[in-house]
C-alpha cells in the first residue's frame, strides 16, 4: 500500500533547496521549481511548491518553502502541514539567521528532520567540517531536534543523492504517522484558480479526515456553503475519495476563485472550527529570543496558513481565595511560559488545540524574529478576561505598648477603614499577618501577625485592581 508524505525542504535563500527539490522531483505541480513569474523575476522562491517523487512505497510531495527573509510567512505555513523536513545548509557559508528561524519553526512543530549540507563540490573539507560542526551545536541547543542527521550531498554533481533518498525511506520507516481520517474534513486551502471548461479549482493538503467526490462541503472564513466537490486530483491522476495527508487538487461548484486567498478553509458541514479575532492560548517565550513581550505589544501570530498582526496581553493565573484570578505580566521575557490574550487585526479559522507561533515581523531580518509558541486554549476577549493587575503597598511596623501597628499603607482613618480583613506579610522573614482595625485619625491599622516582628519591619500589601 503506497503511503502519502509530504516532505518540506526549508533553509536559508541561495543554499539549495530549489536545485534539491529539481533533482528529486519525478512530477511537478503547484508553483513548483519557482515557476510563479515573480520566482522567475527575483530569482527566489517566494511561495510555496509543490511536487513529488515515490521512494518504494512511498508516495512523497516535497514542499519547498521559501528561504528570503521577507517571506516567513510562507514557511511556516509549510511547516503547519509537513510530515518530515530536510533543512539544507550551505557547506561553505554555513547556517544564517534563516536557517536558525526555519529550525526553531521544525522544533516548534516537532517535526523530525534531516539535515543536508549542500555545494559539497565547491567547499573544502574543512568548510564542510566547520559547518557539520556548528550545525551539530544548534540542534543540540534544540527541544526536540538533538541527533537529527546530517548528510553531504552536491545537486549540481549529483553526489549523495541516493543516500539521501535511502535516509529518507529509513526516517520514515522509523516514522509512526497516525493520519486523522476518522474525524471531520479540513483542508486549507494554499491555492485556488479558474480553468476554462472546468470551474474553479483549489489545491491543499488534508489534514484530517477524508472527502469524496459528491460531497458537500463549506469554505471558512468566507462562510460559503453548499459547494460540491466536483472531482478530485492527486497528482495528476483522477481519484473518488481522498484522505488525511493526501495532497490534492479539487474541481468545486458554488464558488469563484477570486475570492478564496490563502488563510481559507475547506471542511465539511460537521466541523469544529471557528470564525474568530480572539485567540487565548498558553505559550512559551523562545530562549534564544532577545527581547520582551509587554501588555498591549504588537506582534504577529501565526495561524493555520495565515499570519496576522495582533495585540498580545500576557497573564498568569493564580488562585487568591479559593479563586482563580487572571493577573497581568509587566513582561515575558526568554524561556518564560504564561497565558496570552491575542487580539487579532483580522478573523482566523481556528480550533481548541492548535498551535501558533509568535513572531516580531517588525523586527529587522538580520534579527531572529521568531518569540515563541503557543497552544489555543479559549476564544475569549482580554475583556471577559477579567484580567487584574497587583497593585503593591509598603508600610513599617510600629510596636507600641505589645500593640502592633502598621503605618503607611493609609493616609486616613476612611482609607485604613477600607483595608480591614486584607492579608499582609513581612517578606524578609515570611511571617503573614492580618489587618484586623484602625487606631487613631492618620491611617494606622493594627493587625495580627503568625511570626514575631519588630520595629521598623517592612510590611507588604498586595490588593488586585481591574487591569486596562
Amino acid at each position: 500500500m503506497v503511503k502519502n508524505i509530504n516532505l518540506g525542504i526549508f533553509g536559508h535563500i541561495d543554499h539549495g533547496k530549489t536545485s534539491l527539490a529539481r533533482i528529486l522531483t519525478e512530477i511537478a505541480s503547484t508553483s513548483s521549481l519557482d515557476k510563479l513569474p515573480e520566482s522567475k523575476k527575483r530569482g527566489i522562491t517566494i511561495d510555496i511548491g509543490f511536487s513529488s517523487f515515490n521512494i518504494e512505497n512511498y508516495l512523497i510531495t516535497l514542499v519547498d518553502a521559501p528561504g528570503h527573509a521577507d517571506l516567513i510567512k510562507a514557511v511556516v505555513s509549510a511547516a503547519d502541514i509537513i510530515d518530515l523536513a530536510l533543512l539544507v545548509v550551505d557547506a561553505r557559508e554555513g547556517p544564517k539567521t534563516q536557517t536558525g528561524e526555519h529550525l526553531l519553526i521544525l522544533d516548534y512543530f516537532n517535526i523530525p528532520t534531516i539535515v543536508v549540507i549542500t555545494k559539497i563540490d565547491m567547499a573544502s573539507d574543512e568548510d564542510i567540517k566547520r559547518t557539520e560542526t556548528f550545525v551539530n551545536a544548534i540542534l543540540n541547543s534544540t527541544e526536540n531536534l538533538k541527533g537529527s542527521k546530517i548528510l553531504r550531498i552536491s545537486a549540481k554533481e549529483n553526489i549523495g543523492i541516493d543516500n539521501l533518498k535511502n535516509t529518507i525511506k529509513e526516517t520514515l520507516d522509523n516514522m509512526k504517522i497516525i493520519r486523522n481520517i476518522d474525524d471531520y474534513f479540513k483542508m486549507p486551502i494554499d491555492h485556488a484558480f479558474p480553468i476554462k471548461g472546468i470551474g474553479t479549482v483549489i489545491t491543499g493538503t488534508i489534514l484530517k479526515g477524508k472527502v469524496k467526490v459528491g460531497d458537500e462541503l463549506k469554505i471558512l472564513p468566507l462562510n460559503m456553503e453548499a459547494i460540491k466537490v466536483k472531482s478530485i486530483q492527486r497528482f495528476k491522476k483522477d481519484v473518488n475519495e481522498a484522505v488525511a495527508g493526501d495532497r490534492i487538487g479539487m474541481a468545486l461548484s458554488g464558488v469563484d476563485a477570486k475570492q478564496i486567498f490563502r488563510g481559507c478553509v475547506l471542511t465539511s458541514n460537521d466541523s469544529n472550527l471557528k470564525i474568530v479575532n480572539n485567540i487565548v492560548a498558553k505559550i512559551k517565550i523562545s530562549d534564544i529570543f532577545k527581547y520582551s513581550i509587554k501588555p498591549k505589544m504588537k506582534v504577529h501570530l501565526n495561524v493555520g496558513m495565515l499570519i496576522v498582526p495582533a495585540i498580545a496581553i500576557p497573564f498568569k493565573k493564580i488562585e487568591i481565595n479559593g479563586k482563580t484570578e487572571n493577573i497581568i505580566l509587566k513582561e515575558v521575557a526568554k524561556g518564560d511560559e504564561c497565558y496570552c490574550a491575542f487580539e487579532l487585526d483580522e478573523n482566523v479559522v481556528a480550533e481548541v488545540g492548535d498551535s501558533i507561533l509568535i513572531t516580531r515581523l517588525d523586527l529587522p531580518p538580520t534579527t531572529l524574529r521568531i518569540c515563541g509558541k503557543g497552544e489555543i486554549v479559549e476564544f475569549i476577549s482580554a475583556k471577559d478576561l477579567n484580567i487584574k493587575k497587583e497593585v503593591v503597598k509598603t508600610g513599617t511596623i510600629k510596636l507600641n505598648k505589645n500593640r502592633v501597628f502598621i503605618e503607611g499603607l493609609a493616609n486616613s482613618k476612611l482609607s485604613a477603614e477600607k483595608l480591614i480583613g486584607e492579608e499582609v506579610f513581612i517578606p524578609e522573614k515570611n511571617i503573614k499577618g492580618k489587618i484586623k482595625g484602625t487606631f487613631g485619625t492618620k491611617g494606622y491599622l493594627t493587625a495580627e501577625f503568625d511570626g514575631n516582628v519588630n520595629n521598623k519591619d517592612t510590611v507588604v500589601l498586595k490588593r488586585l485592581r481591574r487591569w486596562g
